[in-house]
């Protein structure tokens, strides 16, 4: 089975890509960054306009529209990735885009988002009731929140003061989908951040990617690089993709398994077990249900692994 390099994925606030200069810039900065998913938010662009961001190594281009002076976000797909478009998402505001389809084999849902500059308490509701209609357990949402995780160590000088409604809707919104701030896990005593405010001379973190548990087992580096075609640092993710043909995806069960006892009560105690630790009345049952197949397939490739093994002793005849 061929093997994958890792999947590079950049987060990028662009502060206004209606020039084409500008806009040649950061297609050719994410090109040496060697990326397969971009994530560009305040875009400024139209409908028309964003289509000039199909260009050199974008093969697909998804986006929200609001005017050429505000918003906008765009997801960028290198035409090397073999996804295949379910459908896609998006709101009239320009604030976010989400596309839903098959990478690899795999049902994935990806989203670009550029959060409100102040509270407002209909975008993440309607934002998680777009997610949540996509049943699949790969999730990643990536871009410019707009909206501190953790004011005590994502904001230089810190502020050990009361959490904003932002930041506990924010955290609401992820522990309702089960997503994880990838940054964080993967550095969790780190302190950097993407942004600085002029005005208000502060650091903080407000541009990062939320990702599901089974995107983030895959992770193999999440990072803030530096800032230096806009007044965002970009933050870049790499994950492991799980094969090189897409075709070797589609796995099935020798259906000659069931007829050995043996099997019958190995994975009968299988399923039991992952009932018993991970179905409880919080859990996402669609969540719960695509977590169990890849389980139950584990096991019994683990199974018929074992068991294709000849015995130790055999070795040594």
């Amino acid at each position: 089975m061929a093997v994958l390099f890792d999947l590079k994925i950049v987060s990028l606030n662009v502060k206004g890509i209606n020039n084409a200069i500008k806009r040649q810039k950061i297609l050719t900065f994410l090109k040496k960054e060697n990326t397969k998913i971009a994530l560009l938010s305040e875009t400024h662009l139209t409908d028309s306009e964003h289509l000039k961001l199909r260009r050199t190594w974008v093969g697909q281009e998804f986006h929200s529209s609001y005017n050429s002076k505000s918003r906008g976000v765009a997801i960028l797909i290198h035409r090397s990735l073999p996804f295949t478009l379910e459908k896609t998402m998006s709101d009239k505001d320009g604030r976010y885009v989400l596309i839903s389809g098959y990478l690899y084999g795999e049902h994935i849902l990806i989203g670009c988002i550029y959060g409100p500059n102040i509270y407002e308490a209909t975008f993440l509701p309607k934002l998680l009731s777009d997610v949540a209609s996509v049943h699949t357990p790969y999730i990643m949402l990536g871009g410019h929140f707009n909206c501190i995780p953790d004011p005590c160590v994502d904001q230089s000088p810190p502020r050990p003061t009361a959490t904003s409604r932002k930041s506990l809707r924010l955290r609401e919104f992820c522990q309702d989908l089960e997503l994880f701030d990838t940054w964080r896990v993967t550095n969790p005593r780190e302190r950097d951040y993407t942004f600085f405010s002029q005005p208000h001379q502060t650091f903080s973190r407000i541009d990062f990617f939320l990702s599901s548990r089974t995107i983030l087992d895959r992770v193999r580096g999440c990072s803030i690089n530096t800032c230096t075609i806009s007044d965002h640092s970009p933050v870049s993710l790499c994950i492991s993709p799980p094969y090189a043909d897409p075709a070797s995806c589609h796995w099935r069960m020798n259906p000659y398994l069931l007829s050995y006892p043996s099997f019958i009560d190995y994975i009968t105690v299988q399923w039991n077990t992952f009932l018993d630790t991970n179905k409880t009345p919080y859990v996402n049952p669609s969540l719960l249900w695509e977590t169990a197949k890849a389980y139950i397939r584990g096991s019994i490739i683990s199974y018929t692994t074992a068991h294709e093994k000849p015995p130790l002793k055999n070795n040594y005849s």
